[in-house]
């Protein structure tokens, strides 16, 4: 028994939660500059962002750009993972993001300090809309990611706050989240860190190969792929390229996953989940 126990809690340190509709829908890989909403679309899954604004010292408000990039799903990641550990929706940021950070090799010196910091206040500030659609109900959550954010005021009057220390998560997101929490592999994250369209393949994978029937092979095709994981600057040719690459890395850490590139896009088949179903039941 004590073997079971001491085995569970290495797994558990070992794994991260994501919310599934996140592992669906992803962020913006690219600053959107001026943009003030950013949409995704995956299935019955759809996305719909809208940047807010961030006080100053001053008690002025400026507006703060949208979420993108790996770091600002690393930060969500690592936020959803310890508001369903702990079970509660508030959550401790500084401290336990710079453990985290250091667990995957990520340098919070200096200006990396600053860009992470950047990502949290744009999530902090971020008004989203998640929409799941499936063949008999439709589950809308609508609002604020973040009711409270604590965080110490910088002395100069124009300066933003560099690093909220506590959140805490919309009781709405929040018991969605608890509901729909996926289980992830920290040396996966942590092996595709680099790459925002690898982590997103990654998390999608993991979500969407263990629901797919038994004996069934579902086809997706490059144009789906495109909307889901491209950009709408690149050509279809080079997304291809793009997707391929991170694919091959992916299926490193997800040997598991049994997904084929054919013609015209890729067959995805029914597959072990990173971390396996009787598992997942003993950690959530």
């Amino acid at each position: 028994m004590e073997a079971r126990r001491h085995a569970l809690r290495n797994i558990w340190g070992k794994t991260l939660f994501n919310h599934s509709a996140l592992c669906s829908v992803n962020l913006p890989y690219r600053d959107c500059g001026t943009a003030t909403t950013y949409s995704r679309e995956s299935g019955g899954m759809s996305l719909r962002l809208r940047s807010g604004e961030v006080r100053l010292a001053d008690g002025s408000f400026e507006p703060i750009g949208l979420p993108y990039g790996a770091k600002a799903r690393l930060i969500m990641l690592h936020l959803c993972n310890l508001a369903v550990k702990s079970q509660s929706p508030t959550v401790e940021v500084k401290q336990s993001f710079t453990a985290f950070a250091h667990s995957l090799g990520i340098s919070v010196n200096g200006m990396a300090l600053k860009r992470l910091s950047d990502q949290v206040n744009r999530l902090s500030a971020v008004h989203m809309r998640l929409d799941v659609l499936t063949k008999n109900t439709n589950t809308t959550f609508k609002g604020d990611v973040f009711s409270h954010l604590h965080a110490h005021l910088p002395t100069s009057p124009n300066q933003r706050v560099l690093f909220p220390s506590i959140v805490t998560f919309t009781s709405d997101f929040y018991s969605s989240l608890i509901q729909h929490a996926v289980p992830l592999r920290l040396d996966a994250i942590s092996a595709l860190k680099h790459s925002s369209r690898c982590l997103d393949i990654y998390t999608w994978l993991a979500w969407r190969l263990r629901m797919i029937p038994r004996n069934k092979t579902v086809t997706i095709k490059w144009t789906s792929l495109r909307w889901q994981f491209g950009e709408k600057h690149i050509q279809m040719k080079g997304f291809k390229k793009n997707f391929v690459t991170a694919l091959k890395q992916v299926l490193l850490v997800y040997p598991d996953a049994n997904v084929e590139v054919i013609y015209g896009g890729i067959a995805l088949k029914r597959s072990i989940p990173p971390i396996p179903s009787k598992t997942r039941a003993l950690l959530v």
